[in-house]
């Protein structure tokens, strides 16, 4: 099917893009594409949207809306391959941006303006990138970006719960880091990458990295942005204190976090992270899909994405 399943989430921005979209789509038709538009009515909505589309032979998406719903369309599209057995070569990806960080689109360097984005799908030029699955005992999400683990869950948690409350901006990761740092309880776990145990203690914070940037572009990983050389980046901060963590992550702002001593960094492809007492939440592309324990793979096949 040649067809473009346009899927708008409304509340992306804490609602800024709820008519913009229009906008965007008249450029889609007008530059020659087929576009059919669907409407997420409820967070995971886009999830079933795009497994239930690919289902139904659509092979083309566009995911208008923030991080977070590239997050929900992949890992609906991840499930249609894990169940199907399609190849993901066969699917291109889109993205509109309509969120609030917008960091998935620095990486790809898709333009933020909504319309130039539009016409970057038009032009149809064409990427790959590694599809990563996150199993968690309550299923299977697609990581699009990045992930944490610990303060970069609570932070995600935090910021979350303002969005709902109608606050937006880039700068509310930035404004609730302190308050989570200061608050976080470092609980013990055990880290495995590729069947080699790199870390056991008291964790204050992972990230791990198919891309680059978080939280509207602060930066936690060394390399990173390399979406199609099947490996992912790890950077442990462990059971540091508040204070030092403090010092510690004022460093995500000039990009050097993940060089810093005591910092550890791993190349992966497959990471297992237990809990090895009170379990943690996990973040992933700002949403929260669930906690530890938590096993992140890369599939091995890449889906096709849209870039200028």
């Amino acid at each position: 099917m040649d067809k473009w399943l346009f899927i708008v989430n409304p509340a992306s921005s804490s609602g800024f893009g709820k008519d913009l979209w229009k906008e965007s789509e008249k450029v889609l038709q007008v530059g020659g594409l087929e576009v059919e538009h669907v409407i997420t009515g409820h967070p995971g909505h886009a999830i079933e949207i795009a497994s239930e589309a690919a289902a139904k032979g659509y092979r083309k998406f566009i995911a208008a809306g923030g991080d977070g719903t590239i997050h929900e369309v992949m890992s609906g599209l991840l499930r249609y391959f894990d169940a199907s057995g399609a190849d993901p070569g066969d699917f291109t990806l889109g993205v509109l941006p309509y969120g609030t960080g917008n960091d998935w689109i620095r990486t790809a360097k898709v333009p933020a303006d909504m319309l130039e984005a539009a016409r970057c799908i038009v032009r149809g030029n064409t990427a790959k990138e590694d599809l990563v699955r996150l199993t968690f005992d309550n299923g299977v999400f697609c990581m699009a970006n990045i992930g944490g683990i610990g303060l970069d869950a609570d932070i995600c948690y935090h910021t979350n719960n303002l969005k709902k409350k109608g606050h937006k901006g880039s700068l509310l990761y930035k404004l609730v880091a302190p308050y989570s740092i200061l608050s976080r309880k470092r609980s013990p776990v055990e880290v495995v990458c590729d069947g080699e145990t790199i870390y056991k203690g008291k964790l204050y914070s992972a990230v791990i990295a198919n891309g680059i940037y978080r939280g509207g572009g602060i930066k936690q990983n060394e390399d990173g942005g390399r979406w199609d050389d099947g490996l992912l980046e790890l950077s442990i901060m462990g059971g540091v204190n508040r204070i030092k963590a403090m010092q510690l992550m004022m460093h995500v702002f000039s990009g050097d976090f993940a060089t810093l001593p005591g910092i550890i960094t791993k190349r992966f492809r497959k990471l297992t992270v237990t809990p090895l007492g009170a379990t943690s939440r996990v973040e992933s592309d700002g949403e929260l899909p669930g906690t530890l324990p938590l096993t992140v793979e890369l599939t091995g096949k890449q889906i096709n994405i849209i870039v200028p």
